[in-house]
């Protein structure tokens, strides 16, 4: 009776996997067995500490490099470095201009964000444009360096439907002239998944985490198991990619 009630069990349970095996390989996208917090991805990131190396392209034509390095700074701290170069079509100046860049964006513990920082070195002009946000106080502060003189400091609120009007209006620049986001706007929201991807000719698990607006997706980046991006995909056609991604 009991070895029955035993093969009972085990073929139930046999069952049971197959079944949730079958949903999972012909609906991937209807069930949530795969879904894992953004944050369980992000604490990947950060514990390993892994040097994402990224090309940047705009449609297939690649323009640009990324280096992102995830860091863990002091007990509770962690800052999602940044730097690189790209060159990009300025409406207002003669044909595409390249920039070099550098800076961080810090955290607590919980990867909620408590300031970032931006350097951006242009040509034509030659200056360094740099941008330093803290959450706590809601402000924004920026200037504008030539040589080694400031020409420009400005101190704007850190508020998404103000701070584009205000940047505008500190350049001399009708707020008018250029769409304000909303400060009515939904948050995007970000979830993760499991899924697979081909690199080095290989499947590996990645997960994949997604960015929405509303209804209309943003981004989607995959994350390798060690915690390295190799591949960044967005809505508005720019693209980042590790070396040894097809």
């Amino acid at each position: 009776m009991i070895q029955r009630m035993a093969i009972f069990g085990i073929v139930v349970f046999w069952a049971v996997m197959m079944t949730l095996l079958v949903r999972v390989e012909t609906h991937p996208g209807g069930t949530d067995i795969l879904d894992v917090p953004v944050s369980y991805v992000a604490r990947i990131m950060f514990k390993n500490g892994q040097q994402s190396m990224l090309t940047l392209h705009e449609q297939d034509n690649p323009i640009g490099s990324v280096a992102l390095r995830p860091m863990v700074t002091g007990s509770d701290g962690r800052t999602l470095d940044f730097s690189g170069a790209m060159s990009l079509k300025v409406a207002l100046g003669p044909g595409r201009q390249r920039f070099n860049f550098h800076g961080g964006v810090d955290m607590n513990g919980q990867f909620k964000m408590s300031g970032f920082h931006v350097d951006i070195a242009m040509q034509q002009p030659q200056c360094v444009v740099s941008a330093r946000g803290d959450v706590a106080r809601k402000t924004l502060v920026y200037w504008i360096t030539q040589g080694k003189a400031r020409t420009m400091e400005q101190t704007l609120p850190l508020d998404a439907g103000q701070i584009g009007p205000a940047l505008l209006r500190s350049l001399g620049i009708d707020a008018r002239a250029a769409p304000a986001p909303s400060a009515n706007a939904e948050a995007p929201v970000m979830t993760a998944r499991e899924t697979q991807m081909t690199l080095h000719g290989d499947q590996i698990e990645v997960y994949r985490i997604t960015a929405t607006e509303g209804s209309t997706p943003v981004a989607d980046i995959y994350v390798t198991q060690l915690g390295q991006i190799v591949l960044a995909t967005t809505s508005i056609g720019y693209t980042l990619s590790a070396e040894d991604y097809q």
